[in-house]
């Protein structure tokens, strides 16, 4: 029986290698040495393997859920395929859409991100009105009352296992659920820290009184679920920060407290992660920036 012939993968540059049956365009790469991105390690967690499809499209199954939901996130065209999950069936040839010696190792190491993917719940809180207290006071005097804000922000979150992740101006973002995987005590241990915030809010309302035209007020939203977790940013100034579409959606339930003129905005979902029991009236349908989808949260005065 004659040997069946190769599948044969073109580079746009010119460089042919053959293909093993079944194994994937990533994997053809990596076999003959050929450096190609791939930052979540081929798992069609992210779109940094694409390539364009530029002759045997037509050969070319359909992709999968994951390989569909990853390129739709960036509006890909219908030639351009994850290099993880296109397993040619007859030649093919591809273009990089990416720098051909980006390697996994190089996008993680320092300076990048370094991460993993993991359940985690993420609070954002805001201070209202802040922009209003340097009207009628010297520079330094805002200063004294904003550190005195995040002094406060900071103890609530050590107190209650949450961790300091960034500051966002007048505000910050916190993550809970780093020491353990329990992303159901991650959203209790956020909503106690939400409590414990507010409480603080009043203590320093209390203490500046004579200082503060009007009682300052924060503004707190909460959701959890997937994000990548890990150091990010540049190689002298590294965060522990988490990304994904979760944690945009945590910033705009911050943002939703503003809408709805309360304290808190907690996602459904977090809600009933961690067992909680909310009134049936704080259940809000909410249009949200950035998400196809509504999302259902509840709006809330207090944390009892």
């Amino acid at each position: 029986m004659p040997d069946r012939k190769p599948i044969i993968l073109t580079r746009s540059c010119g460089t042919r290698i053959a293909v093993p049956t079944g194994a994937s365009v990533l994997d053809a790469f990596r076999a003959h040495g050929i450096a190609h991105a791939s930052v979540c390690g081929g798992k069609a967690r992210c779109t940094t393997c694409r390539v364009r499809v530029l002759h045997g499209l037509e050969f070319v199954a359909a992709p999968g859920p994951l390989e569909v939901d990853a390129l739709a996130r960036i509006g890909a065209p219908p030639e351009v395929r994850l290099a993880c999950q296109l397993c040619p069936t007859a030649d093919l040839t591809v273009m990089p859409l990416l720098p051909a010696d980006a390697t996994a190792e190089d996008v993680m190491g320092k300076g990048g991100l370094d991460g993993r993917e993991g359940e985690v719940a993420v609070l954002f809180v805001d201070l209202r009105g802040s922009t209003t207290l340097g009207e009628a006071r010297l520079p330094y005097d805002v200063l004294f009352i904003l550190n005195r804000f995040f002094l406060e922000m900071n103890r609530a979150l050590v107190a209650t296992n949450g961790h300091y992740s960034n500051f966002t101006g007048d505000g910050l973002m916190a993550l809970y659920g780093l020491e353990r995987d329990d992303p159901a005590q991650a959203v209790r241990d956020a909503l106690a820290g939400a409590k414990s915030m507010l409480a603080a809010m009043e203590r320093i309302n209390r203490d500046l009184a004579t200082e503060l035209a009007q009682p300052l007020r924060i503004g707190i939203g909460i959701h959890a679920g997937e994000a990548i977790v890990g150091t990010m940013g540049p190689p002298m100034a590294q965060i522990v920060s988490a990304i994904g579409d979760m944690v945009n959606t945590a910033a705009r339930l911050e943002g939703l407290t503003k809408d709805y003129g309360c304290s808190v905005v907690i996602s459904r979902h977090a809600a009933e992660l961690a067992g909680l029991s909310l009134p049936a009236e704080s259940l809000r349908t909410a249009v949200v920036k950035g998400r196809a989808e509504p999302v259902e949260v509840h709006a809330l005065d207090r944390i009892s």
